[in-house]
Parts: structure tokens; C-alpha cells; sequence
């Protein structure tokens, strides 16, 4: 069982702007009702989707805002997989690819590497023949001189293979780019034997797999744009669930109308709203906001009103309110103080304010303007995609709107109204 912090040091850690994990389940809290969208928790519509699919494909588009929760649902989604003796198998894209120069070729051989260690950590039976075809379905020029296999080949000595490749593809070199150009007329030969291995797991498997790609949001956007504009429909044909999340700019955007061909019904997670278009206080989310701080410390942390103020200032955003108490931790523990002080909070506020608002292009301030004066509709202009993108604004639920993030009005306030354009 996860503890409850109790100095300042377990406040900067448990508070790190990361999804809580399987065992940190105590600390989940609930924010469907928060959201509007639903009476029941996200993550528990994805599992339902799942478990009611007539076949073993389910493709289901989780989008939402950076810093939303959806990491966390996720990683809830997966624990409750687990205990349904569901097998999940989990890329995270900053980790496991290169962010900034990939394609769903990289994606394709890091499924691959995971199937396999799932298969050998579980002991399954993997049919030698199968091996022996999908390391011919991946061999090419570049393979045979690198990394060639001689005689008879198991799951030890492929899973080292596979890692040569994904490993290989991390690195921005040049084989990155031989291996591209040479796997990609074999996608359909290496798609085919990745299905045949997968149904060969399924039929040991008390239900079958679900893959889940995580966190793309954190990628080169023109990369992400690609993968899901131009090349996702390659994920369609694997005999798995798939689960993938999308960054809600993209899925605003023009080219976000390609994606309905692929998800017929995309899972959007709503901002947790915490004012209202008038700048009124939403007494129900800064409520559940304020929940979830307290599973994870005791409000005798806090001098008077800093609590109100992290959740008035991070607009609804999980991740934002975790970066601004354990930011303001780090403070306190520096300035050899028991509480976090206004003093503390406004340090790190002031800091984070400059962040937040030096992310927005200049091309882009006519428009922060505008929704600044009070135009909320997400419809205004073909541009809000780019400010939901650098985090600037906020889409809330309801007959969905979108606000400023508190930070970037402040930063406004602060200059009188207005910003130079």
C-alpha cells in the first residue's frame, strides 16, 4: 500500500508530474463527475469497450489534453486488464522511441520486442516455425551484413535480434534510414507474421492481447501528424486491441477528420473544469482537484489558502498541479521551512507563468487575445489546435469551450489587459 507524504521530500516525489502506477492505486481518484462526460471513470469505458468487442480488435483513439490524466487512466486500464486476466502489453512513446524522428515502423518492431518478452517472461510456447518466419519476413541487405542469424533460431536468440533492430532505430544514423527504406515494402509480409504470432499467443491466453501506445503527445507533433494522418491505417489489420492516445490538437485539426475512417467511436477525456466562462470558481472540480491532493498528503502541509490557489492556477490540469506542488516542495525544502508558503508558491508560479507563456508562437497572440476578451468558442479559428498544442489553452466539457490557461491570463493581466501582437 502506497503511504501518504510526510515531509518534504516525499511531497516533491509523490507529486512529480507522472501517472500513478498499478501499485499507487490508492491514491486514483475519481473525476468522472468532474468531467460531465460520464457516471462512470474513463478508463472503465475503455475496459467496457474492450470486453464487449465481438472480436479481438478493438481500436479505441483516447484524446485529450496534455496533462489531463490520461496516462493515469491508462495505467488504471491496465491494472484492471490484469486483474480480468487480460495480457497488456504498454509502449511509451518519449521512452521507447526516438520522439523526434520515428514512424510506425519503429512502433511495429517495438510490438514485436514486447510480444516476445511477454511470451518468454510467461513462459508461452512459441512455435519454432514461426520464428524462423519472421526473422525471413525482416531479412534485408542491411539486416544479413549487421546482425545475420546462422542456424537454428529460438526465442532467446530473436529477442536479441529484435533488440538490434529497435535499438538501431532509436539512434538517429544512418542504418535508421536503410532499415526504413528497406522494411517498408515488406510491411504486409512483416504485418502477416507478426498476426500469425500473436494468434499463436492468443490461443494460450485467457483473453486476448491489448496493446497500448502511450504519451505520443510528448513526440514531434509532425511525426505524431504523420503516423496518424498518413500511416496508422498499417496498426489495422494486427489481430490485438489497441489502445492509443492522440494529442487533442491533432484531433481538433483538419486532418483529425482521417481518424474516423480508422476509430469508430474516439474516447475524448475531458478537461477537469475549475471556473466557469466568467472566471467564477466550479465548486464541483476544485472539490475533486482537491480530493485527490489530499490521498497523497495531509492538508497540514499547507500555510492558509495555497492549496486554493495551486488548484485556481493549474486551470484543471492534473499534470499542472502536480508540477506546482512539487516545484513549490522543492522550494520549502530549500528555504528550511515544514509548510508550503505563499511565498514558495508564488516562486514557482512566477516561473512557470514564463514557461507557459513563452511556449505560444507570435503568430498566435491576435488569437490569445481574442479568447482573453471573452470568445470561448473552440470553432473561432483554424489556429486553437496549435494553442491547445503548446498547452496555452484549456477545452473544457459541457457545450465545450475553451479558456485561457489561468497562468497565461495572469501573464495578460499583469500587462494590462493585453498582449502586443
Amino acid at each position: 500500500m502506497t503511504k501518504k507524504a510526510t515531509s518534504m521530500r516525499q511531497i516533491f516525489n509523490i507529486f512529480k508530474p507522472e501517472a500513478l502506477k498499478k501499485e499507487q492505486r490508492d491514491f486514483y481518484q475519481e473525476t468522472a463527475i468532474a468531467r460531465g462526460s460520464s457516471s462512470y471513470e474513463f478508463y472503465d469505458n475503455l475496459y467496457s469497450q474492450i470486453t464487449m468487442s465481438d472480436s479481438c480488435c478493438a481500436r479505441l483513439l483516447v484524446i485529450g489534453h496534455v496533462g489531463c490524466g490520461k496516462s493515469t487512466e491508462l495505467q488504471m486500464l491496465m491494472a484492471k486488464l490484469d486483474d480480468n486476466n487480460f495480457k497488456s502489453i504498454c509502449i511509451i512513446a518519449p521512452d521507447d522511441l526516438n520522439g523526434f524522428n520515428f514512424s510506425y515502423i519503429d512502433i511495429f518492431m517495438l510490438i514485436v520486442e514486447r510480444v516476445l518478452k511477454y511470451a518468454k517472461e510467461n513462459e508461452l510456447d512459441i512455435d519454432h516455425r514461426l520464428l524462423s518466419a519472421f526473422y525471413k519476413s525482416l531479412s534485408t541487405k542491411t539486416i544479413t551484413e549487421n546482425w545475420g542469424v546462422k542456424g537454428e533460431i529460438d526465442v532467446g536468440i530473436f529477442m536479441g535480434f529484435i533488440a538490434k533492430i529497435t535499438a538501431s532505430l532509436k539512434i538517429a544514423s544512418g542504418i535508421k534510414e536503410e532499415l526504413y527504406s528497406e522494411f517498408e515494402p515488406k510491411m504486409n509480409a512483416i504485418k502477416n507474421t507478426l498476426n500469425a504470432l500473436i494468434e499463436n499467443l492468443n490461443e494460450q491466453l485467457e483473453q486476448p492481447l491489448v496493446i497500448i501506445i502511450d504519451e505520443l503527445e510528448k513526440c514531434n507533433i509532425e511525426r505524431v501528424r504523420k503516423l496518424f494522418v498518413e500511416d496508422f491505417g498499417s496498426f489495422l489489420g494486427l489481430k490485438a486491441h489497441i489502445v492509443v492516445t492522440c494529442p487533442l490538437s491533432i484531433y481538433r485539426s483538419i486532418d483529425g477528420a482521417t481518424l474516423r475512417g480508422y476509430f469508430s467511436a474516439p474516447s475524448v477525456m475531458p478537461m477537469i473544469k475549475t471556473h466557469d466562462k466568467e472566471q467564477n470558481p466550479h465548486a464541483e472540480g476544485i472539490h475533486v482537484i482537491r480530493e485527490m491532493i489530499l490521498k497523497r498528503v495531509d492538508e497540514s502541509y499547507f500555510e492558509d489558502s495555497v492549496l486554493e490557489k495551486i488548484i485556481e492556477k493549474s486551470g484543471g490540469s492534473l499534470r499542472d498541479t502536480n508540477y506546482l506542488i512539487s516545484n513549490s516542495a522543492f522550494e520549502t525544502y530549500m528555504r528550511k521551512r515544514e509548510k508550503i508558503s505563499m511565498e514558495a508558491l508564488d516562486f514557482t508560479i512566477k516561473n512557470f507563468t514564463n514557461e507557459v507563456y513563452m511556449r505560444i508562437p507570435v503568430n498566435l497572440l491576435p488569437l490569445v487575445n481574442s479568447i482573453y476578451n471573452g470568445n470561448h468558442d473552440p470553432k473561432q479559428d483554424e489556429l486553437v489546435p496549435d494553442l491547445l498544442y503548446c498547452g496555452a489553452v484549456f477545452e473544457y466539457n459541457g457545450e465545450r469551450w475553451i479558456d485561457l490557461h489561468p497562468l497565461v491570463r495572469d501573464y495578460i493581466d499583469k500587462k494590462s489587459g493585453g498582449v502586443q501582437c
